[in-house]
């Protein structure tokens, strides 16, 4: 498992590879994009354009920045952090150090040429394991991430009890999802961690912690970030299907399934970012 310290503002890392996965984790990294294994190769492609990946940056740093956190020993965790959009931009705007973890390796390695590029390498350090495992020895960030990454740690509680345990007492956790906009109408299981907005705010702070701000994003933006989201996906997937034409109907399958999927968001939920702050 991971090891991960900050020893005088530095991290000593002790990596555990993932440049091979098994049956299982290939299934699972695959359920994770929406994708079956086959499309696996094809995923880093078809998201080449997303560099997010569906996570409110924009808001993430209007949320942190009246923090006034110190640059010098603010030591941030991403949880799935994909491409690293979040943690490459919080050390370029505030100057904190930041470890990204996330299972998908073509990622992690965009990542990393990503914080060469930006100049901030000495700053962030990005890593492949399975953040469930990863939880077990995080300690003492000053501020977690848990952005679009759905219900990989459970309903929001169970959540809010797993991210706690890495953050300092007086730190923060930030969780960038979804929650019921009508508990009726739940269509997929992609949102079965979810529950009420009242439901919700219950949950989050049932161990006690602080819930400082809580920012509910227009329905309407949603809609049109997912029609944009798709539209790059599928340009992307005409140009595969030109170079891989045996692969075409895989990939035209996944580009319609994924705005099925966001017509389904878009009636099931409402999605929301919430700062909490550790007890």
């Amino acid at each position: 498992s991971i090891v991960a310290m900050f020893i005088s503002g530095k991290f000593i890392v002790y990596l555990r590879r993932h440049s091979c996965m098994n049956e299982i984790q290939r299934r699972e990294v695959a359920q994770a994009f929406d994708a079956t294994p086959e499309l696996l190769p094809f995923i880093p492609e078809l998201l080449a354009d997303l560099w997010a990946l569906g996570s409110s940056l924009e808001l993430i740093v209007e949320l942190l920045r009246p923090l006034d956190l110190p640059a010098e020993t603010t030591r941030v965790l991403d949880l799935g952090c994909g491409k690293g959009a979040v943690a490459l931009t919080l050390a370029r705007e505030f100057g904190f150090q930041a470890l990204g973890i996330d299972f998908f390796e073509p990622f992690i390695k965009d990542a990393r040429e990503r914080a060469e590029e930006m100049g901030v390498a000495s700053l962030c350090q990005f890593m492949c394991d399975d953040i469930r495992d990863a939880l077990g020895e995080a300690r003492d960030f000053d501020v977690v991430i848990y952005a679009s990454i759905g219900g990989v740690l459970g309903k929001f509680d169970e959540c809010v009890a797993k991210l706690r345990r890495c953050v300092n007492p007086g730190g923060y956790m930030l969780i960038d999802n979804v929650f019921l906009a009508d508990p009726d109408k739940v269509e997929s299981p992609w949102y079965e961690h979810c529950a009420t907005h009242q439901e919700t705010l219950r949950q989050l702070t049932a161990h006690g912690d602080a819930l400082l701000r809580e920012v509910i994003i227009p329905t309407e933006d949603v809609k049109a970030l997912n029609r944009k989201y798709t539209e790059l996906i599928r340009r992307r997937a005409e140009k595969l299907a030109e170079l891989h034409p045996e692969a075409a109907d895989s990939l035209f399958w996944y580009v319609e399934k994924q705005e099925r999927e966001s017509e389904i968001m878009e009636r099931t939920v409402t999605s929301a970012v919430w700062l909490l702050q550790r007890a």
